[in-house]
């Protein structure tokens, strides 16, 4: 069986191609031709081991990611399984797909929902996820402004990511970054909201990612009442975990919620006629794991390398 490292897995994502493999992902299923596995989450003496996955029949793949956290922090591992031979084929190290997902899935939605000529990101946090948020955003978005919140952001990461994009990029206060922002990303890992939802444009988009569980949030009540949809991932789990949702005081407006199976159906559309504000709201799920592990899996087989086949001018962002 093979181990896919954290660094080869970094060598063989680019995130265009795991935005690519996602959207393939989630047409299946919506389709039928998948099938997600919930968060598991066990507890015990202050830890925690946590398993997701998907069956991804589509593309004759199964997995499961499972991770420990302790101390507030995780550690990742996917396993494949081949079920036309129904044997495992493949481990790979978790930290460097997680990351690479995670952005990815931020900027499909953000692609279909949000017009091409957004000019300003707000990004609420500049850690690893953060950094990468940015990173993917800005291969699909010209930004002409980009302002960090975050009180431990590396200023000559800020630089580079000037130098990369030629976006105005600066450390910010929370309220002048959000006003007039196309885009707002919060990746971080408060328990209570980043910014005042009243100060957000009215046609914003908001994507946060940055918690996954019912206890805490990132967004207030007013941004999620202003909202004029929120897109979750996939309902079943998205609608139970996601603080934003469960602890906001209207989270029983179901008629706003939308999922990516819906979305990528064509049950429900992209765009609204009336452009309002919209909140994506991410706790990451399984098929999105098996998705990316299942693209690194036939790029390590086929040879295939980074360097080789994207334009890597941003990789030093990270």
């Amino acid at each position: 069986m093979l181990h896919i490292s954290d660094a080869q897995v970094a060598e063989l994502l680019d995130f265009r191609g795991v935005t690519e493999v996602l959207a393939q992902a989630f047409q299946d299923l919506a389709e039928g031709r998948a099938a997600v596995h919930p968060r598991q989450r066990t507890d015990c003496a202050g830890m925690k081991l946590s398993s997701m996955g998907a069956v991804w029949a589509a593309r004759n793949v199964a997995g499961i990611k499972v991770y420990p956290t302790v101390g507030g922090q995780f550690s990742f591992s996917v396993i494949l399984f081949d079920l036309a031979t129904n044997t495992p084929i493949a481990v790979l190290d978790g930290n460097e797909l997680t990351r690479f997902r995670t952005a990815a899935i931020t900027t499909m939605v953000a692609a279909r929902a949000v017009a091409p000529g957004a000019r300003k990101l707000a990004l609420f946090g500049a850690g690893l996820q953060g950094r990468s948020q940015a990173q993917a955003l800005c291969e699909r978005f010209r930004f002409e402004d980009i302002a960090v919140v975050d009180p431990l952001a590396n200023p000559a990461w800020c630089k580079r990511l000037e130098q990369a994009t030629g976006a105005r990029v600066r450390i910010s206060a929370a309220e002048a970054a959000v006003r007039d922002a196309d885009i707002v990303v919060t990746a971080t890992r408060s328990a209570e909201p980043v910014f005042d939802g009243a100060w957000l444009a009215p046609g914003a988009f908001v994507a946060a990612i940055g918690t996954s569980t019912p206890k805490v949030r990132e967004l207030d009540d007013t941004t999620m009442s202003r909202a004029e949809r929120i897109i979750v991932e996939w309902k079943p789990q998205s609608l139970v975990e996601a603080g934003e949702i469960v602890l906001w005081s209207e989270r029983h407006q179901a008629g706003r919620y939308v999922d990516l199976p819906q979305l990528f159906g064509g049950e429900a559309p992209w765009h609204l006629e009336r452009r309002g504000i919209t909140v994506f709201k991410s706790v990451g799920v399984g098929l999105a794991d098996v998705a990316t592990a299942q693209l690194v899996l036939a790029r390590a087989r086929e040879g295939w390398l980074l360097t080789d086949h994207a334009d890597t001018a941003m990789g030093a962002l990270t």
